[in-house]
């Protein structure tokens, strides 16, 4: 079910320091019903590879155990929603700024790990033919009953190759994923092999300069086998042809970046190069920033589960966001079902599971209002959608007092 490293999946390095151990945890999303057998725990722990800097984890879970049947559905949440269009407009404008005029065929998108097929669409309405790739059968049964074209497949060279024999994509995007593969040469020659010669490509990824800036441990689990700078993702892809042009950030996972690549070799932005040069003076990609990170983490998950059990021995408490990262933040704070009553969560997949580890019901929003009615406090898990979260309980009444874990200290509003 699980292997070990003992070199780096990106350059092969065999010095992998140790940075951040959070034990045997179950995977993130292994969420099951109240008579279903627990799931199995893996080990979860960070290391940084000494040769090319990258931080990975040492475990690589079976993949299909992880994606096979997935419960995370990219248009559950308003802001992902909004942030489709964004980023559609601003994959165009890249494309337009070397390109006239659309393809006279209308132009092939292909996306990588597609889920529902929310970002496709919005090429789609431009007039944009689209093709996703994804694993997980449950959401790809969804997308094609939506109207997005999706393979139900795990994106490689074979996959990639077996596209561009029908059609090669004027644009690829791999959103959210490249983290996720321990095959991560394969996708991303796939994505280098499925693209016109003077294509674009689109990567978006969980930046590690925002998980170590805000402590977001809570980001660590089996699915993201990688932590990603600019200067540790930008030579891999280079590697099959893909360089880096221009990046822009993006508002989800608690900060991600969006990096821009052609294999034209376009002209490296300022912005790009302004990021570059910040990684070096911070000094993210060490191994001293990295282990500073791992020290904070500790004291934060212990402090957390202090003031998260105290309130429960005031008055009762609920979650909000049946998220992955929220599994192990509540695993590495010691939180269980006796502290937390309920976690409500708007994605109807997760309604009547328990979190993983923790066992703690989960629970519909409909059937939150009255949780909510009786709770004290609430713990907001799904912290990284704060502002559209805070809006939604105050607007319901919930007037007790909302405890956002994250970034950085706890908080209470």
């Amino acid at each position: 079910m699980f292997e070990l490293i003992s070199r780096c999946r990106l350059c092969g390095g065999n010095r992998l320091d140790d940075i951040l151990d959070l034990g045997e945890q179950p995977p993130a999303n292994a969420l099951r019903l109240p008579t279903d057998r627990p799931p199995q725990a893996f080990p979860l722990a960070v290391v940084r590879c000494g040769s090319c800097g990258t931080a990975q984890l040492t475990a690589t879970v079976d993949p299909v155990s992880l994606f096979g049947d997935y419960v995370w559905v990219t248009g559950t949440a308003s802001t992902t929603q909004a942030f489709s269009s964004d980023f559609c407009r601003q994959v165009l404008d890249r494309w337009s700024e070397q390109h006239l005029e659309m393809p006279v065929d209308g132009g092939l998108v292909v996306e990588v790990a597609s889920n529902d097929g929310t970002f496709l669409k919005r090429f789609q309405e431009r007039g944009w033919r689209v093709l996703g790739v994804d694993p997980a059968r449950n959401i790809v049964t969804r997308a094609v009953g939506d109207g997005v074209p999706t393979v139900c497949d795990y994106f490689n060279v074979d996959v990639a190759r077996e596209i561009s024999r029908q059609s090669a994509a004027d644009i690829v995007i791999a959103r959210n994923v490249i983290p996720h593969v321990a095959d991560i040469h394969g996708v991303i020659e796939g994505m280098a092999d499925v693209l016109h010669d003077d294509g674009l490509a689109v990567i978006e990824f969980h930046y590690a300069g925002a998980i170590l800036d805000d402590l977001q441990y809570d980001s660590i689990y089996h699915e993201h086998l990688f932590y990603f700078t600019l200067e540790t993702l930008g030579p891999l892809c280079a590697l099959y042809g893909l360089v880096p042009f221009d990046v822009t950030e993006s508002p989800i996972s608690g900060g991600a970046l969006v990096m821009f690549l052609s294999k034209a070799g376009r002209q490296r932005t300022d912005v790009l190069n302004r990021f570059i040069h910040s990684e070096s003076t911070n000094r993210i990609n060490s191994l001293e920033s990295w282990r500073e990170f791992a020290g904070a983490s500790r004291s934060h998950a212990e402090a957390l589960g202090s003031q998260v059990a105290r309130l429960s021995r005031e008055g009762t408490v609920v979650g909000y966001g049946a998220s992955a990262r929220s599994s192990t933040l509540l695993n590495a704070s010691g939180l269980t079902f006796e502290h937390i009553e309920a976690v409500i969560d708007r994605n109807e997949l997760k309604h009547g599971h328990l979190m993983p580890g923790s066992d703690i019901p989960i629970v519909s929003y409909d059937d939150g209002r009255s949780l909510l009615k009786e709770a004290d406090s609430l713990v907001l898990l799904a912290w990284n959608f704060e502002t559209e979260i805070v809006a939604d309980l105050r607007s319901e009444g919930f007037e007790g007092g909302i405890l956002v874990p994250l970034p950085r200290e706890p908080r209470v509003r």
